[in-house]
């Protein structure tokens, strides 16, 4: 692929405010859109001329620029040809997508508490709707074959009533039931991302995406971010530049739990409708707002973008249901509901009507619930880190399950080895992170656990970890 030097001077944002002489603030701009997957392995540069005239710059600093990037391996060139990213510009590299998704992952012997995964226990409305199914299904617990490959009815519309109660202009065709939020994004991002174009992501973000992105041949490259979130101006012209097919956010971060004001939800839409980019909407987290501001569902937000929504069950009741769904256009929506029962049948009968039941009866009664009990054990946990003395640095989230600690003078992946085998394991920042070698000094702490067992997971963090 020949990158042109107004395509580069596109993507090339604030490259001057780094110190250092021009050329070297140029080539360390360059090697962070590599390292980010905007540009691509392989890609030819624009020449030294050009991309001088674009910029602006002698073309002596952009000659120096190129030598620097030749010299430290992230340029091939030869006689005649123009320069060509090499084998150090791959994007995500440090971790496979599978390594990525099986650290957050609990193994067939659980550990003394498990802190990689961020799935809470079951809401007491779960329990006892398993406990006593004939009662809440009127005495009829079993049903038919026991299948409901293509969605169970009751579900689907209520479903749809959750939908527009969030805003979205819903019907009953749209919506396709999946084993999990988990089956909903991948298949997604298999049906819509291609080789042809990378699938943009917040530069940090929820591991098991990265192995729907390389099923499906593409691969990732990285929003820019801040501490106080996504940066949206720098997005918004990426979006513009690189014009990927898809993006996927997520509406409390996982793991930062930052979000999008609608201002600026509205704003990143805008520009993803210029380019051509359908937005997946991750709201698997979107009611877990634990400020007490739910981030509106981007298809309510009148923008004319396309855009797929994901959410489940998972988060409010219990992963153990495997109840989840994605909404989108009705075409789309048929192919992904037979490609789905394909793939598994679809989740239990019974499952699905219970879930139909809760979903219209104990919705809001069990956020509730679960808000309450997140902010007990966060409360558990802050205080648990203050009575061990550790200066582990983070903001609380504005929403969803998870703390992004920061360890000062420590590495997160030995941190995390050191847990681990303390029985203890913590997910480190390299397997949430696009760009490698960020995250180094984080990793992520899920507060799901009840207060008791949080306190006793830092305790022994705190003494055999840190």
């Amino acid at each position: 692929m020949r990158t042109t030097a107004d395509q580069l001077a596109g993507v090339l944002d604030h490259w001057k405010s780094g110190t250092g002489p021009l050329y070297q603030q140029l080539a360390d701009a360059i090697v962070a859109l590599a390292e980010s997957g905007t540009l691509e392995h392989g890609a030819r540069m624009p020449s030294e001329r050009a991309l001088a005239t674009r910029l602006h710059l002698s073309r002596n600093t952009v000659t120096a620029a190129y030598q620097r990037l030749r010299d430290q391996g992230w340029l091939e060139a030869s006689a005649g040809s123009a320069p060509r990213l090499g084998t150090r510009s791959r994007g995500v590299a440090a971790l496979t997508a599978q390594d990525r998704f099986s650290r957050i992952l609990v193994g067939q012997d659980p550990p003394l508490v498990a802190l990689n995964t961020a799935s809470p226990p079951p809401a007491p409305a779960v329990s006892a709707a398993l406990a006593a199914p004939e009662a809440l299904l009127d005495g009829r617990a079993a049903l038919g074959n026991g299948y409901a490959a293509l969605g169970d009815r009751d579900l689907t519309l209520a479903i749809t009533d959750h939908l527009r109660r969030q805003g979205i202009a819903a019907r009953p065709d749209e919506v396709v039931v999946t084993s999990g939020a988990q089956q909903a994004l991948w298949l997604a991002v298999t049906a819509l991302a291609s080789p042809a174009t990378p699938v943009a992501l917040e530069a940090i973000t929820y591991p098991g995406v990265f192995d729907a992105i390389a099923a499906a041949g593409s691969r990732p490259f990285a929003l820019p971010m801040t501490d106080e979130g996504l940066d949206v101006e720098g997005s918004a012209k990426l979006l513009r530049a690189a014009e990927p097919d898809l993006a996927y956010l997520t509406s409390f971060n996982n793991p930062t739990g930052t979000s999008l004001a609608d201002a600026d939800a509205i704003r990143l839409l805008t520009a993803a409708k210029l380019a051509g980019t359908t937005m997946i909407d991750d709201r698997t987290l979107a009611d877990l707002a634990l400020s007490g501001r739910r981030p509106r569902p981007f298809a309510s937000l009148g923008t004319g973008a396309s855009v797929i929504t994901i959410g489940g069950m998972s988060k409010v009741f219990w992963g153990g249901l495997r109840i989840g769904w994605l909404h989108t256009n009705a075409t789309l929506a048929a192919q992904l509901r037979h490609r789905r029962a394909a793939m598994d049948l679809g989740s239990p009968a019974l499952f699905q009507r219970v879930g139909a039941v809760l979903l219209r009866e104990a919705y809001d009664d069990t956020l509730e619930w679960r808000l309450a009990s997140l902010r007990e054990s966060l409360a558990a946990t802050r205080a648990a880190m203050r009575e061990a003395g550790l200066d582990w640095e983070a903001v609380d989230p504005a929403g969803g399950p998870s703390l992004w600690v920061r360890l000062p003078g420590l590495s997160s992946e030995r941190f995390a080895e050191r847990a681990e085998r303390a029985g203890v394991p913590v997910v480190a920042g390299a397997a949430f992170s696009v760009v490698p070698g960020a995250g180094v000094d984080r990793f992520r702490l899920p507060f799901y656990l009840p207060p008791e067992e949080m306190r006793l997971g830092i305790k022994i963090l705190a003494e055999r970890a840190a």
